[in-house]
């Protein structure tokens, strides 16, 4: 009996050298001898992100994601219990879950294209491409401040979707790349709008703690609302100008010619229906009375359990005797594995490269720290939101921040200097973390997404991000002597 043979392609050699130099930099950079402050553990945990990154910008995410996880194990010092309960066990991974299952039934009864035949109608902003796209990244910023940077910039992509197919352009075109980095771009710099979102309140909560004193609320509020507005307006003149894309199509549509209504239907309503109680739910307890019984309700089951609870809803009401929505058929049709295994990945990494054992932190820091610990006020702060800047693309950007406050707090303290300038700066800064997918949620979603590659964000992102950081120190800088005071 013959067997079939599978010879090796000439093409296959690639291939196999990037999987063998992706283990080899996973498993083999924590055999180096660690340069103090940083340990043993720091340099496995260097060698497994860098190991990953290289796998996922030249093979593919699964695979290398699954190589992390269990390089995690075998030398990151994770248990396997620890690593599955930071990885698929953590709650921003079960609520984008969900979301995406949302976003499936969005797309299932054409809520998406609908919405998007009625927004690029309007009068306002119909011939207009450039007017539309700039509203439409005014309402995901608007979004990613109401609710969250992740579910704003999937609840932006799938509106996007229906955009790019109701117009003609297809996933390679420079419009729908410059679109799907643009939404995460929005919802993440959105984020910052108010000082009461997770992220920012946990870096300035971080150094109130330290210092016993309070920020100025208000005036990081008007700083954060003028760089939203001038980074929209940035992005635009970056897309224009830089990734050129064809905006003729969008220009030129007519929604007459695709012969379909603008009107929703029933079931269309009914999806949006659904799709305002989520964002409403999401936004009580920030705008509520902490004390009213939904408010506590909805902070006991967390963002991850309110998208729960509205997919729970959707799946019990029957419509013509069978499920509003068919869990099984949407899972299997919305689900973005990738996006899944990054964020799983993402998360235990993350972690372990912040915490103190790894000594990765304080390495970059005593690394950076002789620039920034001499030099004028101004100059301290710009280096601080740089040093915030780099780190967080590394490292989970809530965890930088926290982590420069004690600098922040010692500087300032011994030259008698205003910290909130400084502050204010890594806060903003920190929102920029979208270049690797260890940055945040965003990157790791953006870096999933199948209508743009790694190389591609990887050519994008870097200059988008030194553009808005400059843009940021300018606003910072020229609002320190009137909102930002001892």
């Amino acid at each position: 009996m013959s067997q079939k043979t599978f010879p090796l392609r000439k093409n296959d050699l690639p291939y196999l050298l990037h999987s063998f130099l992706c283990l080899a930099v996973m498993f083999g950079v924590g055999q180096l001898h660690p340069v103090a402050p940083l340990t043993s553990q720091g340099m496995a945990l260097i060698g497994i992100f860098l190991g990953v990154l290289y796998g996922w910008i030249f093979i593919e995410i699964i695979w290398p994601s699954m190589a992390g996880m269990l390089a995690l194990v075998v030398v990151g010092g994770l248990s396997p219990a620890e690593m599955l309960g930071q990885s698929f066990g953590r709650p921003i991974v079960v609520m984008m879950f969900f979301i995406l299952i949302f976003c499936a039934v969005i797309n299932h009864y054409g809520l998406s294209k609908a919405i998007s035949l009625w927004v690029i109608t309007r009068k306002c902003v119909a011939g207009r491409p450039w007017l539309f796209t700039c509203t439409f990244f005014l309402s995901v910023m608007l979004l990613g401040a109401l609710t969250s940077a992740s579910p704003a910039a999937v609840i932006g992509w799938s509106i996007l979707y229906g955009i790019c197919d109701v117009c003609g352009y297809e996933k390679t075109d420079a419009f729908s790349k410059m679109m799907v980095v643009g939404v995460a771009y929005a919802a993440l710099v959105g984020m910052s709008l108010i000082p009461f979102k997770q992220l920012a309140l946990t870096v300035m909560g971080t150094y109130e703690t330290i210092s016993g004193t309070s920020i100025d609320y208000a005036g990081y509020m008007l700083a954060a609302l003028i760089i939203c507005a001038l980074c929209s307006l940035l992005f635009l003149l970056f897309g224009r100008f830089v990734m050129h894309p064809d905006m003729d199509r969008l220009r030129s549509f007519n929604a007459d010619s695709l012969g379909a209504s603008i009107a929703f239907s029933g079931m269309q309503k009914t999806v949006l229906g659904f799709l305002c109680a989520l964002v409403g739910l999401l936004l009580v307890p920030a705008f509520c009375p902490e004390d009213l019984p939904l408010v506590v309700l909805l902070k006991r089951m967390g963002n991850t359990g309110t998208c729960m609870l509205v997919i729970a809803v959707m799946c019990a009401v029957r419509v013509n005797g069978k499920p509003f929505l068919p869990f099984k058929a949407m899972a299997g049709s919305g689900l973005a594995w990738g996006v899944i295994f990054i964020l799983a990945l993402v998360q235990p990494l993350s972690g372990a490269m912040a915490a103190p054992e790894s000594g990765i932190t304080p390495f970059f820091i005593s690394v950076l720290q002789p620039v920034f610990g001499s030099g004028s006020p101004r100059f301290f702060v710009v280096c601080m939101g740089l040093t915030a800047l780099c780190l967080c693309q590394f490292i989970n950007n809530g965890a930088v921040g926290a982590a420069l406050m004690p600098v922040i707090f010692s500087y300032c303290s011994d030259n008698g200097t205003n910290p909130v300038p400084a502050v204010v700066m890594v806060v903003m800064s920190v929102h920029l973390a979208f270049l690797t997918p260890a940055a945040s949620s965003i990157a790791a979603l953006l870096h999933g997404n199948e209508r743009v590659s790694s190389r591609e964000i990887w050519k994008t992102v870097p200059p988008l991000t030194a553009l808005s950081w400059l843009l940021m120190c300018a606003v910072v800088l020229a609002l320190s002597p009137f909102f930002f005071q001892n």
